[in-house]
């Protein structure tokens, strides 16, 4: 009669040896292992854990936000002491914050003599008296005023 077993073991010896445990089995540890990694599973699934991982960074941000929300912050700072280095610090960054400020702002002579640059390059119209220039003039005297003043009146000459 047919026993089950092709090596010739009856069913009693088959059913006596054990079985070991699935955590000893070295396929099921890598399968573990793989299916662990995320390599060996789906774009759907993949797609969930990423979204998981997602909502995890938003919601610990969240809870950092809302316990940094509980402390209340300092509205008044005191001034630094004479002569320390924080107060010549910001002595320096402030002169040289105005330095720069000053640098690109046109003086009085700057501003007079593109004044006169213009009123000598424009067109008076006969019928109406009016003083006028073309785009081409207004080039010109552009790159009149880059010659004798410098680079800072180039924001004057820009079509905004």
């Amino acid at each position: 009669m047919y026993s089950g077993s092709s090596d010739g073991e009856s069913h009693e010896a088959a059913s006596q040896r054990k079985i070991p445990p699935a955590s000893s089995m070295l396929w099921v540890r890598n399968l573990r292992r793989y299916i662990g990694s995320g390599a060996g599973l789906g774009s759907e699934a993949l797609m969930e854990l990423e979204t998981k991982r997602i909502l995890l960074d938003i919601f610990k941000e969240k809870q950092q936000k809302s316990a940094e929300a509980g402390t209340i912050p300092s509205f008044y700072k005191k001034k630094p002491e004479e002569g320390s280095i924080s107060q010549r610090v910001q002595r320096l960054a402030k002169y040289r914050f105005l330095k720069k400020q000053s640098d690109l702002l046109l003086n009085a002579d700057d501003l007079d003599a593109m004044w006169v640059c213009l009123r000598e390059n424009c067109v008076i119209d006969d019928a109406t008296g009016a003083e006028k220039m073309n785009h081409e003039d207004f080039c010109h005297i552009a790159s009149v005023w880059t010659e004798q003043i410098g680079p800072k009146c180039r924001r004057f000459c820009s079509p905004s």
